[in-house]
């Protein structure tokens, strides 16, 4: 779990950098998915925790009852069955799964032998007629470490299975399995079309490599079909460590990105304030030393400031707004000046005679001393350069926290 830490801690550290740089709310879901995963750690042990989901008539609760190999869940005609989540969950269970299922306030539990490290929940079917069913779908789904969609040949191709979940949740990909139950209903012929058509479903809803079983969990008057391939699946193939920790990784990577968007720094990160800054202060220190006036470096700086804003966007661009509002860019620069030492003079507009003549009779006119035009651009860039760089700095470091966290939690995804 070494890994998941590492890429936690970046995130927490990212979540705390942010002030400032994206609302308060977009930070709250971060610390809020970040507080989850700490919480989800002390859960983990090893046992992995696997939903059984899907339609109304699918058969989960006939395939749990497979795999248990006795009747756990109820089933029937009369829709919905199942009417609250239930739990296989090995004997002697692990404190941590027992607190899991208490803060997922599921009652019904049953102890199994058979799968050793496995706890599988039987949820209510997600197209439930009744409301709270698939309130209960929703809340739970995050919270397991795998999740088992269960189809049936007629309803294979439901949307609101592939619309409302599975296209959801693409960031929890490699912790779906898909099984076809009923198979026993169908021809050979029929099960292969199926089969084919079921996967290029998967695949247009964003799965790139569905894994999926065929079965029949409750064939009537005979022993479930292909249902040992399948448990042999769950307890010998099923890396529980790894399963998990993919779920935590991509919720952290969830968060990251979506404080990426936040903060705009999907449009990138830079702003070339350093290549862009420094002919700003020049211009804003010519504009008082060739007579243009004082308003006029005012509106240089200004107008940077404003472009600054635009440019990085959301709530930082309005803290950059209104930390250089036009009222203390204007006192900042007089009292730049003040303590420059330098005399702005007014500019004289002359067309080309009157500059001959009076080039002749006084000379060029007078030029500030180089020594005030040097502190005049130094007090500048004391009161404008210096803190407009430290915003853009830390949004810049917030940046690079950001881009951390994801390639901590690539590389852990990797080991």
């Amino acid at each position: 779990m070494s890994d998941v830490i590492s890429a936690l801690e970046t995130l927490e550290l990212a979540i705390g950098r942010g002030a400032g740089i994206v609302d308060d709310a977009d930070l709250k879901s971060a610390r809020t998915v970040a507080e989850q995963v700490r919480d989800r750690r002390g859960f983990l042990g090893d046992t992995l925790v696997i939903a059984l989901a899907g339609g109304t008539g699918s058969g989960k609760s006939s395939l749990l009852n497979a795999i248990a190999g006795r009747r756990i869940a109820e089933t029937g005609v009369l829709r919905p069955t199942t009417e609250r989540a239930l739990a296989w969950i090995p004997a002697d269970p692990e404190p941590g799964v027992v607190a899991l299922l208490d803060r997922l306030e599921i009652e019904g539990r049953f102890e199994q032998h058979s799968l050793r490290g496995v706890a599988i929940i039987d949820l209510p079917d997600h197209d439930s007629i009744v409301l709270q069913h698939q309130q209960i779908v929703d809340r739970l789904l995050p919270e397991v470490d795998a999740v088992v969609w269960v189809f049936d040949p007629q309803k294979y191709r439901d949307p609101l299975i592939h619309d409302d979940y599975i296209s959801r949740l693409l960031e929890y990909q490699d912790q779906f399995l898909f099984v076809l139950n009923q198979v026993d209903l169908v021809g050979q012929q029929d099960l292969a079309d199926i089969r084919a058509d079921l996967l290029a479903s998967l695949r247009e809803d964003g799965v790139s490599e569905p894994r999926l079983f065929e079965l029949a969990a409750d064939p009537p008057g005979v022993a479930p079909i292909n249902i040992e391939p399948f448990r042999h699946f769950l307890g010998e193939q099923l890396d529980a460590k790894a399963v998990t920790t993919g779920k935590l990784l991509g919720d952290i990577r969830r968060a990251g990105r979506q404080l990426r968007v936040a903060a705009g720094l999907d449009r990138g990160a830079g702003v070339g304030f350093e290549d862009r800054w420094p002919s700003v202060r020049s211009s804003a220190v010519e504009a008082m030393v060739d007579g243009v006036g004082f308003d006029d470096a005012v509106c240089r700086i200004s107008d940077f400031v404003t472009a600054l804003s635009v440019e990085t966007g959301g709530r930082f661009g309005i803290r950059v707004r209104n930390e250089y509002d036009n009222a203390r860019i204007e006192e900042e620069l007089r009292t730049a000046i003040d303590n420059s030492g330098f005399q702005p003079v007014a500019r004289v507009e002359r067309g080309k005679l009157s500059t001959a003549l009076h080039l002749l009779w006084f000379g060029p006119d007078q030029r500030a001393p180089t020594e005030s035009v040097t502190a005049l651009a130094s007090g500048i860039e004391s009161r404008f350069g210096h803190g407009l760089f430290q915003l853009l700095w830390d949004r810049g470091v917030f940046a690079a926290t950001l881009a951390e966290v994801e390639i901590e939690a690539r590389l852990a995804e990797r080991r």
